[in-house]
């Protein structure tokens, strides 16, 4: 497994007790500077998130997170850059790796991540989750359609073959016709 990363922050999970663990993350600078260039995106202006943790059946831990982000992305089709705020809640289920199995997920269920030495690296989960909220194709809002690269439908003139197409195999019976009028004369 690789070492990992530009924003980590390991929790032991011996440190969640009967009581609901709740932990709060903030990416420095360097960490924000680190992100941006692993998401290839001009800038991460703010990254915070706050988690509840809590067991679930045994050493398997639920958790609940709620991020703010504010990130710079570019417009696939101005090329501007523009700042995207998310707010968003997830819920993630982590499970010792050895007990992993391979049974199907329901999709309302959270998303199974897998931990080691019982040893949650709650920052390289907050980091995969704010690449799950980007979205891939950013669009800036407001973006003048005029000067937009992708035309609209009224721009696309369809052409039609006014032409009707000849049946292939009319076209293939007069080849053997005029290949039987050479061989004759």
């Amino acid at each position: 497994m690789k070492a990992c990363c530009e924003f980590s922050r390991k929790v032991q999970i011996n440190q969640i007790q009967k009581k609901p663990l709740t932990i709060k993350l903030e990416a420095n600078e360097d960490e924000k500077l680190a992100l941006a260039e692993r998401f290839s995106i001009p800038q991460v202006q703010s990254l915070l998130c706050n988690y509840q943790l809590k067991y679930f059946h045994g050493r398997q831990v639920r958790a609940v997170g709620e991020m703010n982000a504010i990130v710079m992305q570019n417009c696939v089709v101005s090329l501007d850059d523009f700042l995207v705020t998310i707010n968003e809640s997830f819920e993630l289920h982590f499970i010792p790796s050895d007990k992993l199995s391979l049974e199907l997920e329901e999709i309302d269920d959270p998303d199974v991540i897998p931990y080691e030495n019982d040893v949650i690296d709650l920052g390289e989960v907050t980091a995969e989750q704010l690449a799950l909220f980007l979205d891939p194709y950013p669009h800036k809002e407001g973006l003048d359609q005029s000067n937009s690269l992708i035309l609209s439908e009224n721009e696309v003139e369809i052409v039609r073959n006014k032409e009707p197409k000849e049946n292939p195999f009319k076209v293939l019976e007069q080849l053997k016709i005029s290949n039987k009028d050479k061989k004759k004369s």
